[in-house]
């Protein structure tokens, strides 16, 4: 039984997951892992349902207090966890009224739709999806059957109807007009951060400045989720390339650097782990019996005569 205080309920490749896990990563806080698989609904089980009727992840658990929302999370480690650097500077300060500004601007991208909208419009891509392909033909298979279960739920659980029906309808805004609109609206977004940046490193002496000054903070938290999934859509020659947005492509590379980071993008590599795994033991059974047909196969050519025989006496 872990004595750790806190228990993430998690996914590996959820963005918002990605966020309260580089929170505790920064906070040097050691905690429970709960991996929920939204792929095969285990959120959306009554079990959980229960302790989150949205059916998302992030979910925070200390003792009998329940924390959801990725930026709910943030907040509340950041009071409750002494250690590390302060995440969520006082309010009544100036650069914790921009930190709290700038989260409510890299939050108000509308991520889902320009991930899952690139997902099913490869053609407005620049560049490769750093996706399996399978891992996409999956995600497309898994969307339809999710709105199937989700809508069968609402009938067999009528008191969470309209969590179940809300979650449902996520899945039928991934038009392409919108993705279009979303990746318009990013751009503009990553002018107004690179101008934060070029604020930032003049008025921080040497060359460890981040997003509203010389600590790193929950705004930079946001942003370095944000970066990372648009390397993974094959975004970021669009958004942050040296030639055009300079100080944000320096920013990508220095975060690299950052213990967090990497605690973070190791945790994010298991996806792909545990999407090969699940395939594989998906296909035992077939491949065991296939094996097992070859088996008796080559077993009767080499007995042929004998089993004739033996089948021709009786």
């Amino acid at each position: 039984m872990s004595d750790n205080r806190f228990t993430l309920y998690y996914f590996h490749g959820s963005y918002y997951s990605q966020k309260a896990l580089l929170a505790l990563f920064e906070k040097g806080c050691q905690f429970n892992r709960k991996f929920i698989n939204i792929h095969t609904g285990e959120q959306k089980t009554p079990e959980y349902m229960k302790m989150n009727p949205l059916g998302q992840v992030p979910l925070l658990k200390d003792g009998e207090e329940i924390v959801v929302e990725s930026e709910k999370i943030i907040d509340y480690i950041d009071e409750e966890i002494k250690s590390g650097p302060i995440l969520v500077p006082d309010l009544s300060t100036p650069v914790g009224k921009e930190v709290q500004r700038l989260r409510q601007f890299i939050g108000g991208i509308r991520i889902e739709i320009t991930t899952f909208g690139l997902f099913f419009n490869p053609d407005l891509l620049t560049s490769g999806v750093k996706v399996p392909k399978s891992y996409l033909k999956h995600l497309k298979g898994s969307s339809e059957k999710n709105v199937n279960s989700l809508e069968e739920a609402a009938l067999k659980y009528p008191d969470l109807r309209d969590s179940y029906i809300a979650k449902a309808e996520i899945f039928i805004i991934f038009v392409s007009k919108l993705v279009v609109q979303c990746l318009e609206e990013i751009e503009q977004k990553c002018d107004h951060l690179e101008e934060c940046l070029r604020k930032s490193k003049n008025t921080v002496k040497g060359d460890e400045f981040w997003l509203t000054g010389p600590d790193f903070n929950a705004a930079d938290i946001l942003l370095v989720v944000f970066m990372d999934r648009m390397v993974k859509l094959g975004l970021e020659g669009r958004y942050f390339c040296e030639t055009k947005r300079p100080l944000l492509y320096d920013y990508f590379q220095r975060i690299g650097h950052r213990q967090s980071v990497q605690l973070l993008r190791t945790e994010v590599k298991k996806l792909v782990s545990m999407f090969i795994w699940n395939r594989i033991k998906a296909t035992v059974p077939y491949v065991a019996a296939l094996g097992l047909t070859i088996g008796l196969g080559v077993w009767f050519m080499k007995n042929k005569s004998a089993v004739i025989n033996l089948v021709v006496k009786k």
